[in-house]
């Protein structure tokens, strides 16, 4: 039996191995390659010092180069023009490759814009498709008017919603009407060194992108208000965003120089090592599904201090795999930074079983063995309905 041919539209794809634009793509892809199903990614283009693309990935362009289609102005004249180039481009370069390669399906990363070109596709040439939902398609761009309307069709004409969370998942089933399935995301990390070699620092790390919006103004407040009380513990932030100068300024404000360090972005094997050192993994996000971070801190065993928005609560508490604190209350946050200190509980038992149930392989392995069921039941029924 011959592979199944599979167009993945994807917002964001990794230029390489250490490109944070949504990693576990091509993890994902990868193990969807190891159960038969071959891939063809077709993305937008983004600007990077170089990539590891082969022939399976077509990235297409549409009048920018640094910025994500999610992070330009809706009040500028100028970001529409590139929204509208955004989305013919797309459409054209993904129905030239249907053309060419005639897929049995597509598989659409984001409702919005990724699951729009798809339903113009399966409009047009009947391609069947799945959309998976990431995050902002549901938690923001759904709730806008009109275009919260296009997506709420591109879930209902798709023949399977995914959500990489469940409280995700519920709120578009809710706005949809369609059932989800849990799918996670989650990008392969692996500790170099043995983790025997390592020594727990007495810090505190807080990866990811630099953004208010990812709560970490709240996390350098909350560790100031504890600085004094635990005066041996360091706070450390790993990653790149809007927010870093300001962010490095607050530190200084605060008198924390020696205490607070941004390291700005690593490579991924020390982020890694850097994430092993540490006592706690801190994500004192405002609105998330499951972020790619607490994926990677239980990988690399590191218990999770996070706030209490999507998934965070429900897989650390399943676990005990780390402590929950209310989002948006640096007060909050001290105090459960404060607890995990003074308590120093083990938390080791739970992530082998946590990391197992986040498994990319294993979720790759799930959509190829329902992908393969799906179109074997609908060419049951073609054929039935032919004689």
């Amino acid at each position: 039996m011959s592979p199944i041919k599979l167009l993945l539209i994807t917002n964001r794809y990794p230029a390489h191995r250490d490109d944070t634009a949504s990693p576990f793509v091509a993890d994902f892809v990868d193990g969807l390659r190891h159960n038969d199903v071959d891939c063809t990614i077709l993305t937008p283009y983004h600007d990077a010092d170089y990539y590891d693309d082969d022939f399976s990935i077509t990235r297409f362009p549409w009048g920018e180069t640094k910025r994500t289609i999610g992070s330009l102005s809706l009040f500028l004249p100028s970001s529409w023009k590139k929204i509208v180039a955004y989305f013919r481009e797309g459409y054209k370069m993904a129905a030239q490759l249907h053309q060419e390669k005639r897929f049995d399906f597509c598989l659409a990363l984001w409702a919005a814009p990724s699951g729009m070109t798809a339903l113009r596709l399966k409009r047009r040439f009947g391609l069947p498709y799945a959309v998976w939902c990431l995050g902002s398609d549901i938690h923001t761009y759904a709730r806008l008017p009109y275009i919260g309307g296009r997506i709420i069709e591109t879930l209902r004409q798709s023949d399977r919603m995914f959500s990489d969370g469940h409280a995700l998942g519920e709120m578009a089933q809710e706005m949809s009407g369609c059932r989800y399935f849990f799918l996670p995301s989650l990008r392969k990390v692996t500790l170099i060194k043995p983790e025997k070699e390592l020594r727990q620092e007495r810090l505190f790390v807080c990866p990811g992108r630099i953004e208010k919006s990812k709560g970490v103004f709240d996390l350098l407040e909350a560790f100031h208000f504890i600085s004094k009380q635990h005066n041996s513990w360091s706070l450390y932030y790993i990653g790149d965003g809007s927010a870093f100068k300001v962010l490095q300024k607050e530190v200084k404000r605060r008198r924390l120089n020696d205490r607070v360090h941004l390291l700005g972005f690593l490579p991924t094997a020390e982020m890694c090592r850097m994430v092993s050192l540490a006592a706690a993994v801190v994500i004192p996000t405002h609105a998330d599904s499951l972020p790619l971070t607490f994926g990677e801190a239980i990988q690399l065993r590191r218990p999770v201090i996070a706030t209490d928005v999507g998934d965070l609560r429900y897989f650390i508490e399943k676990f005990n795999v780390g402590m929950v604190a209310p989002p948006n209350s640096p007060e909050d946050l001290a105090k459960v930074l404060s607890q995990f200190i003074s308590e120093k509980t083990d938390y080791s038992e739970g992530f082998d079983d946590c990391a197992a149930e986040l498994d990319i392989d294993a979720a790759a392995a799930q959509f190829a063995d329902w992908l393969k069921n799906h179109l074997s039941h609908k060419n049951i029924m073609r054929e039935a309905a032919v004689c």
